[in-house]
């Protein structure tokens, strides 16, 4: 019996014993490293994309003061739903109040908020900013597992990253709007269906 026929009747020869793994481990740990990459990277762009706003965006004040400026306009109609849920009168009155009604918006924001809110005993407001952060990273993350399944070059992945993130109308990733959810889910359910 020869070397080589004593390898080739081996059970140790990984090449020819295909039945003791799935895959090999080495494409096994690169492919969960893949997996972390865009989690991190949407992480990332997130903690910048929140940097700026407070840093750079917001008035002058404490971090806490600055952080709160985060929540503008439509938010307090999403803290209006979330501490007193959906109100309206019929029929219609012919003047505007902010507790009569406040039906114009849809559902998933303020719930996701009101969970955080009950849930983990914090203020509407920021739990109106964590819900949408939250829904930032979720929507960066989309971005680049898009990019890696696309195979999109890591160059033209910070390229299209950063003219995401330039854009003006970026700011509500990160306040306390429901912009973030909603092209988190669009991105989910068009990654899903690919």
């Amino acid at each position: 019996m020869t070397l080589g026929s004593a390898m080739a009747n081996s059970s140790c020869n990984l090449e020819d014993f295909l039945v003791s793994s799935t895959f090999p481990t080495h494409e096994v740990m690169t492919r969960s490293r893949s997996l972390f990459r865009p989690w991190i990277s949407g992480l990332l762009l997130t903690a910048v994309q929140l940097a700026m706003a407070i840093g750079l965006l917001a008035p002058e004040g404490s971090v806490s003061d600055r952080y709160s400026t985060l929540i503008q306009h439509d938010s307090y109609w999403f803290m209006n739903i979330v501490d007193r849920g959906y109100q309206t009168i019929v029929p219609p009155i012919d003047h505007k109040v902010m507790e009569v009604s406040n039906v114009a918006f849809f559902p998933a924001y303020p719930a996701i908020a009101a969970a955080l809110r009950y849930g983990l005993n914090i203020d509407t407001g920021t739990a109106l900013l964590i819900t949408a952060q939250l829904a930032a990273w979720g929507f960066w993350s989309y971005f680049f597992l898009f990019c890696d399944r696309w195979k999109v070059s890591p160059a033209l992945q910070v390229c299209g990253a950063l003219l995401i993130l330039v854009h003006p109308a970026a700011f509500f990733l990160v306040a306390a709007y429901s912009e973030s959810l909603f092209l988190m889910a669009l991105s989910g359910r068009r990654c899903m269906a690919l």
